[in-house]
């Protein structure tokens, strides 16, 4: 494996020098030979296996509001059992669903972090987390491509 930690060009890449891009940004760049990431460089050859998953990110304001309006939906619903009042037991279901509705659609809602693996060596490796799902999806079908192309005009 030649995973090295330089910045985002590949080795002797210069103008003119054959090398396809697929994809070039800020931080990453996918051409025909290399993944290359803010840490590390990958060749294209060696990344077997890849597969992606997407997790929730951890975000403490969503965590935090999903708590409190689902504390808040439980009193609302607490108060009106003990209040004994007909009117409040009307309301008292609207009343405690709106806090609820609240803490479900803010848990639903929170952001998700979508991660790239591949085998190197054998072993398994994150290769790129990603925030941005459009931006982590256009990574993703470079490197497919990336791939395709090398398959089809090995060196």
């Amino acid at each position: 494996m030649e995973a090295t930690r330089h910045g985002v060009r590949p080795p002797g890449d210069r103008v003119g020098s054959g090398h396809r891009t697929f994809y070039r940004d800020r931080s990453v760049a996918v051409t025909d030979r290399w993944l290359l990431t803010p840490d590390r460089r990958y060749p294209i050859a060696d990344l077997q296996n890849l597969r992606t998953s997407s997790v929730a990110a951890a975000s403490p304001v969503v965590a935090v509001s999903a708590t409190m309006s689902g504390v808040l939906g439980v009193a609302a619903a607490t108060f009106v059992m003990l209040t004994g009042d007909p009117a409040m037991m009307m309301a008292g279901p609207v009343i405690a669903s709106v806090p609820l509705s609240v803490a479900l659609v803010s848990w639903r809602m929170r952001r998700r972090f979508h991660v790239l693996y591949a085998d190197l060596d054998g072993r398994p490796a994150q290769i790129l987390g990603e925030h941005d799902e459009r931006r982590f999806n256009q990574i993703c079908r470079a490197l497919r491509r990336a791939r395709e192309y090398g398959r089809d005009h090995a060196y």
